[in-house]
């Protein structure tokens, strides 16, 4: 099949060049910019059934009015003692700056030092009293929405232009804080990453091609093809995001996201560049017997198509799996990374080998091919084996050595590991498991974090911002966690009401982890308790009860929930990202489910439901970790199927299959002590993205070589005989795949350009994971067992003490295997 599909690219090339032009063109004119249609956040897209969904839910019906979904705090410090009046008047022309950008910006309410029931809540009582307070700036944004990106940095002008104003009181110090402020220096750090990964990405790729091969027109062939194959890539995702807009597709619900294009940028240079190089490679190799160009790029493509596809496959396939998660991001993501891929590998099959046969052999140039290359007009050599024929095996001319007698330097170094590693297979196979097992002991269990600020780097203003406010005010005070007390006969508007609130108000402020809770009887989060009725704090707290927002906020105004829905915030000692925060929260889950299940409780029956960021951190962590089980079992499953199908040797792609598993222990391992030990005072663990995104690209990916060497293993042993084909597989491939393996290693290396901690987490064990497959798992773990596998049967076919490179056992075997 690939043969013919050889044949007429190198008939029609042009054509085919022609076609990949006007394609990019077509769908670059009707699809929308990629910008345009992504999406960002990680909690907008839990599945409905989670808590934090149907808390959200129960809150927007029971207080409609509450539209403020993240915050932006600007702080206001004077470290060296008491706010003076200068610096109150800072705080007074901050809040009127910012109440002048209410029609620029989703800001729905603005709160200072002033403002009834809650301002006193934002002067600093920690400390010396008064040193700090706060504008409490409340969006209509989710606190990751990418317009957050925006409103952070009209915040931040808003406060240079204010410290950079001459009256500005000296000593005084502004800083920004708050979720959305998070939010927004998360995706400024995600766009920062997407470029710099693209450009560095492009250059890496670029001066290894130059390195390894010295051609400028053969580093050129992988440059456009993966460049054309991109443009189609993103502008056909950009365009299936419409599809809902359809007749009869409002079911379709396909999303992208913006740091997709990180993973699609990387996989798509990394593996395109190896399916050009590996035609590339193949190609020389068929010039350097003689053959014409036009008939070496036929048999090129026919030798390594099956591999290509085949090695992309088990990618695409792998990738494909994450649609079955239940965490949005998952679900759309792997399949648009997969889809991407699928177009890259249509591209290496029909444009890359185009552009071969419009280069010719200048594509080698300043050096050329080995070999006795025909003349244009000249008949094929007579050496030259005839188009997609494979030769016939001969044992006087199996051997390695003589095969590689003209080869490089480069050449005969594999050719030696051929010789090594066949010569004492299982030796070589359990010293080298032996000397990985440490790591791979440690990958069986790795620590995640779900920690946004602990990923944020700590010159970030949300980062230093929040740092400033931690030494005035409890970490969860911008960002309470909101309790919705549900009661289907309840009376929460009468006293008897009320008492029942103020019981569970003081249960809850007992509880570890809290510092303050706020609720219909304790609105300005107080102490619980007795008071003067006649004192000062007596009435402060008299007619903070009775205000009318603070009826509106605690209890429910909407007409058939009256009584029966009360709201309680309460203020954690940790910030809300920390895995302090989640612990607190289970903490107090179970405590409110106790209380919900006694019968002699005043809150029996109840039901509770919890909204707020820790919340939807624990809910993020539930679902991956199903959704990480899942993918696990599925990825392996599939891959495992497309080696089957490839392949045909069930105990080989088994053995495929554990070896790259064996690797990614071994990757996750090292990296979790590379980290630790980097970030010794603030690690915490991996960021939660990367131990499924390194499992299912790293188990594909490193399947792409294995595919590639055991098919070309497979040709080889039908020419040479089970041994010396093995060699001469191993020495074929060893330069190719290493430096494949190099460039792929160096695309994921871009990453490390990044400045979210993630990514360079995940840039750096891909990069490991990839090398580890190309230097250890590949050249060494793999011929090793093939090894072993042949010299067992080979032992078992001659059944006799004759050597096992032998041309009489080699003969035996082949008449047994044909």
């Amino acid at each position: 099949m690939f043969a013919g599909v050889g044949r007429w690219i190198a008939r029609h090339w042009l054509l085919v060049i022609g076609a990949w032009l006007v394609l990019a063109a077509a769908l670059h004119a009707v699809a929308p910019r990629w910008d345009q249609v992504t999406h960002d956040g990680d909690l907008a897209y839990l599945p409905e059934r989670m808590p934090s969904v149907q808390g959200e839910m129960l809150l927007a019906h029971a207080f409609p009015d509450n539209r403020a979904k993240s915050v932006v705090a600007i702080v206001v410090d004077r470290p060296d003692g008491a706010l003076l009046p200068d610096d109150l008047a800072v705080v007074d022309r901050l809040n009127e700056a910012c109440h002048a950008l209410e029609s620029t910006l989703p800001i729905v309410d603005i709160y200072t030092r002033e403002s009834e029931i809650v301002g006193d809540k934002l002067t600093s009582r920690v400390g010396p009293e008064g040193q700090a307070t706060i504008v409490l700036v409340k969006l209509s944004n989710e606190f990751m929405a990418v317009d957050n990106i925006r409103v952070l940095d009209r915040i931040l002008k808003l406060v240079r232009d204010t410290e950079a104003a001459k009256d500005f009181p000296k000593g005084l110090k502004l800083g920004v804080t708050g979720s959305a402020a998070l939010g927004g220096d998360m995706l400024k750090s995600a766009s920062e990453s997407i470029k710099n990964t693209e450009w560095t990405t492009i250059g890496l790729v670029v001066l290894i091609l130059l390195l390894v091969y010295r051609a400028p027109l053969l580093a050129l062939i992988p440059l456009v093809t993966i460049g054309v194959s991109l443009l189609v890539a993103t502008d056909l995702l950009a365009l299936l995001t419409q599809v809902n807009r359809l007749d009869g597709f409002s079911w379709w619900h396909f999303k992208i996201f913006s740091t997709t294009k990180i993973f699609i940028v990387v996989i798509l240079f990394g593996a395109g560049t190896d399916f050009c190089l590996f035609l590339i490679s193949r190609f020389r190799e068929e010039r350097e017997q003689g053959l014409s160009a036009a008939t070496a790029l036929a048999d090129a493509v026919g030798w390594v198509g099956h591999a290509l596809v085949g090695s992309a496959m088990t990618t695409i396939c792998g990738l494909g799996m994450m649609y079955f998660a239940d965490f949005g991001k998952y679900r759309n993501s792997g399949p648009a990374i997969a889809i991407s891929l699928l177009v890259a590998l249509a591209a290496c099959v029909t444009l890359a080998p185009a552009l071969v046969r419009a280069g010719g052999d200048r594509i080698f140039w300043p050096g050329g091919v080995r070999g006795a290359l025909r003349k244009p007009g000249e008949p094929e050599s007579s050496g030259a084996k005839p188009s997609g024929e494979a030769p016939t095996w001969n044992p006087a001319t199996s051997n390695v050595r003589e095969a590689a007698c003209q080869a490089s330097r480069w050449e005969h170094f594999w050719t030696w590991v051929a010789a090594v590693t066949t010569r004492h297979p299982g030796l070589i196979l359990v010293g080298s498991v032996l000397l990985l097992l440490a790591p791979a002991y440690e990958g069986l269990s790795v620590p995640v974090t779900y920690d946004l600020l602990n990923e944020l780097q700590i010159d970030r203003p949300s980062v230093i911002g929040t740092e400033m406010a931690l030494h005035h005010f409890p970490a969860g005070e911008m960002t309470p966690l909101t309790i919705l007390a549900v009661e289907d006969d309840g009376h929460f508007n009468e006293r008897d009401g009320e008492k029942q609130i103020a019981q569970l108000t003081k249960i809850l402020y007992d509880t570890p982890g809290v510092s303050s809770v706020r609720s219909i009887t304790e609105p300005l989060g107080d102490p619980p308790g007795y008071f003067q009725p006649f004192s000062a704090e007596g009435w402060r707290k008299a007619a903070a009860r009775k205000h009318k927002v603070t009826r509106a906020t605690y209890l429910t105004q909407v007409p058939e929930l009256v009584g029966k829905v009360a709201r309680f915030d309460v203020v954690l000692k940790y910030e809300p990202f920390s895995p302090q925060a989640v612990k607190a929260l289970n903490g107090i889950d179970r405590l409110l489910n106790q209380i919900a299940a006694d019968r002699k409780s005043p809150w029996h029956a109840a039901r509770f439901d919890f909204v707020g960021a820790t919340v939807g951190v624990r809910d993020l962590q539930r679902v991956t970790e199903s959704d990480q089980r899942l993918i696990r079992r599925l990825t392996v499953l599939a891959v495992l199927g497309v080696l089957i199908v490839i392949l045909r040797r069930p105990v080989v792609c088994l053995y495929l299959i554990v070896s790259v598993l064996f690797s990614y222990y071994v990757t996750i391992g090292a990296t979790l002590w590379t980290f630790s030990h980097l970030y010794a005072g603030t690690f915490q663990g991996l960021d939660w993205k990367v131990p499924i995104f390194l499992f299912v690209i790293l188990i594909a990916v490193g399947e792409d070589y294995n595919i590639y060497l055991v098919t070309r293993v497979n040709e080889e042993q039908q020419r040479h005989g089970p041994l010396p084909g093995l060699r001469v597989a191993i020495a074929s491939t060893g330069g190719i795949i290493t430096s494949c393996g190099a460039i792929m290693a160096g695309t994921f290396i871009s990453m490390l350009t990044g400045t979210l901690r993630g990514m360079l987490e995940l840039g750096f064990a891909l990069s490991l994971g990839v090398m580890l497959d190309t230097c250890i798992v590949r050249p060494i773990l793999v011929p090793a067992f093939l090894a072993v596998l042949d010299r067992r049967s080979i032992s078992r076919s001659k059944g006799g003490g004759t050597p096992l490179d032998s041309p009489t056992t080699e003969e035996s075997w082949m008449a047994a295997h044909r």
